[in-house]
């Protein structure tokens, strides 16, 4: 079963010349992610890729519904599927969208179960309002000209009392500041987030629940003590995580 949900109302050509305010703010990508398209998830491969991947994945789980059978989930910037598969797996009819063609090429490549993939750009997503019951969008925002813009389509495309969730890179984490550093050109351009930056984002669109984790220093040697010392950080809610998860319960 694909991702796209039963009566959901994907916009023809003309309805969408009729949403010109919203085609014509782009919220594109600061990078052409097409040019790491097959490497993509290498990262997710590598010992310290991994723990980051796991810690990363149960924040994010503690603040999906259980069970999620059937539910609707609009993934923005869903790249390779990395994140869709997590989603698919915990019961979620999951629609990705991304601007790259490639990322998605990758995406669909892997033929992950209730998961459908689509090219849009984020600040003018493709759906009629109130079809999804979460929308969800991953070390995306970071990498947007618009990001307000991305987060208003996204409340847009989800229902009333439904969930929005948005994981992000510190600005203030270990990791963060030395991606800034090193001058990759994909962090170039990126704009990182603070705790206080991204719950100001998400303010308007209801209560806020905004936290960092993956908090410990990227070294394989630390890796055995990393979910001990990202438990003691999140304990006492250090700000200094890699990753920062943000909820609005909409």
């Amino acid at each position: 079963m694909g991702g796209l949900p039963a009566g959901a109302v994907l916009f023809s050509d003309s309805t969408r010349s009729k949403r010109s305010s919203l085609v014509s703010r782009s919220a594109g990508s600061v990078y052409d992610f097409d040019s790491v398209a097959e490497s993509y998830d290498n990262w997710y491969f590598q010992p310290v890729g991994q723990m980051y991947d796991r810690l990363e994945k149960e924040a994010i789980a503690r603040l999906l519904p259980s069970p999620a059978t059937g539910d609707r989930l609009l993934e923005v910037g869903c790249g390779t599927g990395h994140w869709s598969a997590f989603f698919a797996e915990r019961g979620f009819r999951v629609t990705g969208l991304d601007i790259s063609g490639r990322m998605l090429e990758m995406a669909r490549k892997k033929r992950i179960p209730r998961a459908a993939f689509y090219q849009s750009d984020a600040g003018a997503i493709p759906f009629a309002d109130d079809t999804f019951d979460l929308a969800a969008a991953i070390t995306v925002l970071e990498f947007s000209p618009q990001p307000r813009r991305v987060v208003e389509e996204m409340v847009r495309c989800a229902r009333p009392g439904g969930r929005l969730i948005v994981g992000a890179l510190n600005r203030w984490s270990y990791l963060g500041l030395s991606r800034k550093m090193v001058l990759k050109p994909v962090f170039q351009d990126a704009r990182f987030f603070s705790l206080g930056e991204l719950r100001e984002l998400l303010s308007s669109y209801g209560e806020v629940n905004v936290r960092s984790t993956a908090c410990f220093l990227p070294w394989r040697q630390a890796l055995p003590i990393a979910p001990v010392l990202d438990r003691a950080a999140s304990g006492v809610r250090l700000p200094f995580g890699d990753f920062l998860v943000g909820e609005v319960r909409l």
